[in-house]
């Protein structure tokens, strides 16, 4: 019963923040579904039309905050998001009217589902907001300082600092959405991004039915896929932990500009010149939104068409050929992993597929057979996709200003893994689903096994999987502030010179073979962002009891020194023991600032 109390706390403490952000979420959400609508008439269901909205909600939304960043020459921050809304709300309801004249599909049971799913799936997720005192891990302290930036520059009715973003660039997208709704309800910008956050992972899930559904006709199977991605494994929800909010807001993006490229190019010829245009219009500015949010969507995209290409041309060889090709990728997927298994660094890739996620991807996997059966190009095709997504994250690229890169990192790839394994498993079902069905007319099985019964026995396996291992909680690793941090970075706001330097503990950053710089290692990131405090990073494992430590800090100027209360701290007991080095100015059980003293003055 805790897990309902958690919830209920979030809800009872931060109602106004919910509210405004899921009424957006709807109002974003019907646009996007009345501009499907004008396009495919009558070609999709309702429950399509519902998945593919919920999928793109983003998008209108996103569009918006542009709007909003230009007006913000002219009018202050708060006073433009306010405005904004407020016309968009009044076309919202003129759009509705109109639609009430129109013939709209009817309700049926699987719309009605999905709203259910998608309501409990963003409820779910508000357990992690009770237990974060702030957006986890070092990634989270950069987003606040962008969102901040961007409300100050536009308050002060100027363009946005574009060098300071520029030089701090990342995936801007996210930090405009949340700078947008900060402005308009007057929230911190840390329970906006928690909240957002978490919202943003409650609707991912439903951006996998209109795959599913588009190739299998299967509501059931599509239904399970959802599942998949909200329950089956604990990624790509778990990168919340990691403070990936852009990448995790393109994922359903990604997803449905996959989707709508798939119904336009099976639509090609069925729809006029000019809802053809107007979808292709949507679809390279769902594209661009998406690199938007996070640049390596590129990468994804190309991916994607790559494997599709690939795999429509495979479904065209004969069949001694086909299955050359077929097994040479088996052997070239296994291969693969057990080359990345060898690499320290790519070590927790599988861990949530494999270790922890044993018994949903053996299923996955089972499922794959019969995906291959009954759909082989779209299931070639995911295997093609995560053959090139491992295989993205060995390939070097010469990135301008950030050095040798790989075209996709590891925590993207372990993110990314569930959609082709989901896309498995969903039309897996489907197959199977097919295949016994073809064996009950036959009188070959029982009935019993025919639809729905096999999809509930799925599902119900999945659920009471997820019941038992998986965790909507914060990850104890990826805390690096505590209540005591708090109360200190307060007092550094109140007490210490605005020009103060700050020194900080930093551990080494590594997603790749080789070191990506420093990443902060305790709350001592978040001093900068929540007080303008300059900050300088350095290894956690400094001894500072050492002459030659202590007169670089001289040399740098640095003043004063954090220790946090979590996370890969200083050690204390090297400061204590030179008092004539340092001395106490805070003193908590577990947080401290040193003041540095005795430093010779500057020639």
């Amino acid at each position: 019963m805790n897990l309902f109390a958690d919830i209920f706390s979030v809800l009872t403490n931060h109602w106004q923040l919910i509210v405004s952000i899921v009424l957006i979420m709807l109002l974003s959400q019907f646009m996007l579904g009345f501009v499907l609508r004008k396009i495919f008439n009558e070609r999709l269901h309702t429950e399509e039309y519902f998945a593919l909205s919920s999928a793109g909600w983003i998008l209108p939304l996103s569009l918006t905050s542009v709007i909003w960043l230009a007006w913000g020459i002219i009018l202050p921050a708060r006073i433009g998001a306010a405005l904004l809304l407020i016309v968009l709300a009044a076309l919202a309801i003129v759009l509705f009217i109109q639609t009430r004249k129109e013939s709209v599909p009817g309700l049926n049971a699987v719309p009605w589902s999905l709203l259910t799913l998608l309501g409990a799936s963003i409820l779910l997720r508000f357990a992690f907001v009770s237990r974060a005192i702030v957006p986890l891990y070092f990634d989270s302290a950069q987003h606040y300082l962008i969102v901040n930036a961007l409300i100050r520059s536009l308050d002060s009715n100027e363009l946005p600092l574009w060098s300071t973003l520029t030089s701090s660039y990342y995936h801007i997208g996210f930090h405009l959405l949340a700078a947008l709704i900060v402005s308009f309800s007057g929230a911190s910008i840390n329970d906006v991004i928690l909240i957002l956050g978490q919202v943003v992972v409650g609707s991912i899930p439903l951006s996998i039915f209109p795959v599913i559904k588009q190739e299998t006709q299967s509501s059931a199977a599509a239904i399970f896929a959802v599942l998949l991605v909200a329950f089956g494994w604990y990624m790509p929800a778990y990168a919340v932990n990691w403070g990936k909010y852009p990448a995790l807001t393109s994922l359903p993006l990604i997803t449905f500009v996959i989707s709508l490229a798939y119904r336009t190019l099976t639509e090609t010829d069925t729809l006029s010149r000019g809802k053809s245009r107007g979808s292709m219009i949507l679809l390279g500015l769902s594209t661009l939104v998406t690199v938007l949010f996070h640049s390596r969507a590129v990468v994804v995209f190309g991916i994607v068409a790559l494997a599709w290409i690939l795999a429509a041309r495979w479904q065209r060889l004969s069949k001694l050929w086909g299955g050359v090709i077929f097994f040479t990728t088996l052997i070239a997927l296994v291969l693969i992993i057990l080359f990345i298994g060898t690499k320290e660094i790519f070590g927790l890739l599988f861990d949530p597929y494999w270790e922890k996620g044993l018994l949903v991807t053996t299923g996955v996997l089972f499922l794959a057979i019969f995906a291959q059966w009954r759909y082989p190009r779209l299931a070639f095709a995911s295997l093609l996709v995560i053959l090139l997504l491992l295989g993205a994250l060995l390939i070097p690229i010469q990135v301008p200003g950030y050095g040798m890169l790989t075209w996709l990192d590891r925590p993207f790839v372990e993110m990314m893994l569930y959609l082709p394994l989901s896309l498995l498993g969903g039309i897996g079902l489907a197959g199977l689903e097919k295949s016994l069905q073809g064996l009950t007319h036959t009188g070959t099985i029982k009935r019993f096994w025919r639809v729905p019964y096999l999809s509930l026995l799925f599902i119900g396996i999945l659920l009471a999987n997820a019941l038992a291992h998986y965790n909507l909680y914060p990850a104890g690793c990826c805390e690096i502030v505590g209540r005591d941090d708090l109360v200190a970075i307060d007092w550094v706001d109140k007490n210490l010179p605005a020009e103060t330097r700050i020194l900080i503990a930093s551990t080494e950053l590594r997603v790749l073979d080789t070191p990506q710089g420093a990443a902060g290692s305790d709350a001592g990131i978040w001093i900068t962002p929540l007080t303008g405090r300059k900050t300088i990073p350095w290894p956690f494992q400094s001894d500072f009891s050492q002459q030659a430590t202590y007169d670089w800090l001289c040399q740098m100027g640095l003043g004063y020194i954090y220790i946090g209360e979590i996370g890969a701290t200083f050690d204390n007991e090297s400061l204590s023991s030179q008092p004539d080095w340092y001395k106490v100015l805070l003193s908590m059980p577990r947080t401290k600032i040193y003041q540095l003293s005795g430093c010779p003055l500057p020639q």
